[in-house]
């Protein structure tokens, strides 16, 4: 379609809404996936210095030997 028959194109006050509507819903599901990115290495990062820190917590109690 060229630009010009673009401008001829006037959607109807319903077809206004279903347009928004599946606007919002694509920018709600883009959303909830980022966060679920950032959330997933977040918790694995946390993960990983509960670990470090459970592993110097016994080394310093003597609990745990770590050989040089």
């Amino acid at each position: 379609m060229t630009a010009a028959t673009m401008a001829e194109i006037e959607l109807t006050e319903r077809e206004l809404l279903i347009a928004k509507r599946a606007a919002e819903m694509a920018v709600k599901q883009m959303t909830d996936e980022f966060y679920k990115t950032v959330g997933k290495g977040v918790v694995h990062r946390l993960l990983i210095y509960i670990g470090v820190a459970a592993v110097a917590f016994a080394t310093g109690k003597g609990w745990l030997l770590l050989k040089p």
